[in-house]
Formats: C-alpha cells, sequence, structure tokens
C-alpha cells in the first residue's frame, strides 16, 4: 500500500470516529475548500491545501512523497532523532523500516495542534455542556497553546527524518478519536459501584493491564476507590491536549461525577477537588497504544501485509 493510501485512510477511519460526526466534518472540510478558492496574495501563497480533506491539522505526513511502499511500520507513541537513529541502526542489521507511524505530533503537526482543539467542545457537549460556554472557556487555552507551541524549535524530527531517509507521519487525534470511542463504549457506558471497579474494568483491558503489571496503573487522582462514580465521561481522551480549568466546573454543573482522563493538569484537580469530580487517570502511553492498535487493526483490513515494529511507549495488541 502507497504511503498516501495508508495515511488517508487513517484520516477516514479518524473521521468515522469524530465525536463531531460526518455532517459537522464535511461542512468543516467545505469551508476550507470555500477559503481555498478565495484565498488571495500571502493567504493563497501559505494556505495549508491539506485542510480541504483532511480535518486534523495535528497529522499529517511529514517527510516522503507519498508514494513510497508500506508494509512495515515504525510505531511509536513519541518518535523523534533518538528513535530514528534506531530505526537507522536496526536498518543497518537488516530490519525492513518502511515508515514511521509517529503518534504525539512534530513538525508541523505540532505547531498545529491548536486547531483540533475545537473538537473539545463537541466532546463536552454530548455530557450537557453548553457549546457557548465550552467555546468561551476555551478560546484562552487555545492562544495559550498557539504561543507555546510557537516558540518550539518544531522541525528537528522531520529534518533527522529526511536526513535519514525515513518517510514518516504523525497520526494524533484520529487514534485519539478511536480510544475515546472505545472508552465511552467499554467504560463510562457501563454502571459500577464504586471507582475502585472502574479501575478493575480498566485493568482487564490488555494494554492498561500491561502498564499495571510494570508499576504504570491507572490511578485515582481525585476521590476515593470505594466513592460512588455518578456520571462517567471520557472528556479528556481526544481533543489534542488539555482544556482550561473551567471545563472542570462546567462538566459538574452538566451532572458529570466522574472524568477518564489521559493525564490531569495540577490546575484541573485544584477544580476537581473544589466541585468533587472524580478523575481516573488512566495510563496515557497505555491509553495512546489503545487509540494507535485500534487505528492499526483498521489499517491492517486494507494492507494485509502490514507489520510493526513497537518502540518508544508502544506496545501492539491485535483485536
Amino acid at each position: 500500500m502507497k504511503l498516501s493510501a495508508l495515511f488517508a485512510e487513517a484520516i477516514r477511519i479518524g473521521m468515522e470516529a469524530d465525536p463531531r460526526g460526518k455532517k459537522h466534518l464535511e461542512k468543516f472540510l467545505k469551508k476550507a475548500k470555500d477559503a481555498q478558492k478565495k484565498a488571495e496574495g500571502d493567504d493563497k501563497k501559505y494556505f495549508d491545501d491539506e485542510r480541504t480533506w483532511n480535518p486534523y491539522g495535528d497529522s499529517r505526513i511529514i517527510n516522503g512523497t507519498g508514494n513510497e511502499d508500506v508494509q512495515v511500520l515504525m510505531v511509536g507513541i513519541d518518535i523523534e532523532t533518538p528513535e530514528l537513529l534506531l530505526a537507522d541502526r536496526l536498518r543497518e542489521k537488516g530490519e525492513k523500516i518502511d515508515a514511521m507511524f509517529i503518534h504525539h505530533p512534530e513538525g508541523r503537526p505540532l505547531g498545529d495542534l491548536d486547531q483540533v482543539m475545537s473538537l473539545q467542545v463537541d466532546v463536552l457537549a454530548d455530557v450537557g455542556v453548553p457549546v457557548n460556554q465550552s467555546e468561551a472557556f476555551l478560546r484562552p487555552r487555545l492562544d495559550q497553546i498557539r504561543r507555546s507551541i510557537h516558540a518550539d524549535n518544531l522541525f528537528r524530527t522531520e529534518r533527522a527524518a529526511e536526513l535519514l531517509g525515513f518517510p514518516a507521519f504523525c497520526c494524533h487525534t484520529p487514534t485519539d478519536n478511536l480510544a475515546w470511542g472505545f472508552m465511552e463504549k467499554n467504560i463510562a457506558n457501563k454502571e459500577y459501584d464504586s471507582l475502585g471497579e472502574i479501575l478493575t474494568a480498566l485493568h482487564k483491558i490488555p494494554e492498561y493491564e500491561d502498564h499495571a503489571k510494570r508499576g504504570n496503573p491507572a490511578i485515582i487522582v481525585n476521590g476515593s476507590k470505594d466513592g460512588r462514580p455518578g456520571k462517567i465521561a471520557a472528556t479528556e481522551f481526544t481533543g489534542g491536549t488539555n482544556g482550561p480549568e473551567e471545563f472542570l466546573k462546567a462538566q459538574a454543573d452538566a451532572g458529570v461525577g466522574t472524568i477518564l482522563s489521559m493525564h490531569a493538569a495540577e490546575k484541573v484537580l485544584e477544580a476537581a477537588h473544589k466541585h468533587h469530580v472524580n478523575i481516573i487517570q488512566c495510563s496515557h502511553m497505555a491509553s495512546d497504544s489503545l487509540g494507535v492498535n485500534l487505528m492499526l487493526d483498521a489499517l491492517s483490513k486494507k494492507e494485509k501485509k502490514l507489520r510493526t515494529i513497537e518502540v518508544s511507549g508502544f506496545m501492539r495488541v491485535k483485536r
């Protein structure tokens, strides 16, 4: 399968799992196409044509023509220069590696991370938070993320991939969408008598079980093991990065009792304590592995010979 076709399929799969739904994404892409047609001068010169078919700014091919044949992927949660050097060493020893599947964004996908954060508004709407409130809360956080990332040295990994000759793509929100859907279906929509029972259920999932055995289990960061969960929501599983702490009160007001999170910022924990919302911090790397595994399972239906080399926090589980 060609790299461009593999990546396009990953985007399609991510869109199918998107909390916003097909109609919303169709409108998003139509607006991008209309903007492309109307663009003039510098706006036309710097317009990102990829936005006309790929709604995820944090996911794109960062090195390669797209015409490369891909059967063997090195897959990692974070792939930077050290992992690329590892890949080069493995290649010297005879290992075939066709391309890099990078979960956390690098290069332009990192620079465009703020573009996917509006997805959080729709995730919160699903649990009853009015969109006007969450949009207002999110704006300052978006500005903060833009300023912070703008100062980063964005293109190190991209350049290392170029020099070493490894095609590479970032696939962030599409896989997080899959993890979000899995958690909503298999954990959030079930009934539990205590937070401890949720931990038990999480640790029956292979990715979380493996991390628990290694000393990195899911943990309760606000609440108690024998506390009752109330309404459960996986609102911290997709949408680029953590939202603002104001989201916590809004969810409490909407009746959410327990939040499933990949990682909880300190200000969010302070708000959770104040508003008596339980938070279970699911192991971050296990959560990302879950989403990437679901993506690879789907991609394997298209590319039957797809094989992976797991690095940088990723563990392969086939379903």
